[in-house]
């Protein structure tokens, strides 16, 4: 009976990568929301920050979004949008760090030459990013 060592880990590592993006999906939850077309929001929401930073006499009708989430917590648009711009560079910093190390393991993972050393190439340390969503 022959065995072909490099078939078996070849599936290893193409499920071992799997579970690490699996694994990244799951953190990024922790900050982000996957209801669908929230994304979209976001975005638009950002977009409309950046434009009254931009020109503070913007017409409330150029951000809808961000006139009806102001005047919802009773703020104004100025501070809503500063509220919004830091939250995406929160964002936009905790969503880099997941992706280094999603990436960082998955090459690891396919660089590797033995099923114990693609095991091990697998397991990411998320503690630092777990504790900055508490």
């Amino acid at each position: 009976m022959r065995f072909d060592i490099r078939e078996d880990l070849s599936a290893l590592k193409a499920k071992l990568q799997a579970d690490i993006d699996r694994g990244a999906g799951e953190i990024r939850l922790l900050f982000i929301t996957d209801a669908p077309g929230q994304d979209m929001i976001y975005q638009e929401k950002r977009r409309e920050a950046e434009a009254l930073q931009a020109n503070p006499d913007l017409p409330s009708e150029q951000t809808p979004h961000l006139t009806a989430e102001a005047a919802a917590f009773g703020m104004t648009r100025a501070e809503k949008a500063a509220e919004i711009l830091n939250q995406a560079v929160a964002w936009t910093n905790i969503s880099a760090l997941i992706e280094t190390r999603r990436l960082s393991a998955k090459a690891a993972v396919q660089a590797a030459t033995s099923a114990i050393d693609a095991r091990a190439a697998a397991v990411v340390d998320w503690s630092d990013v777990l504790a900055a969503a508490a």
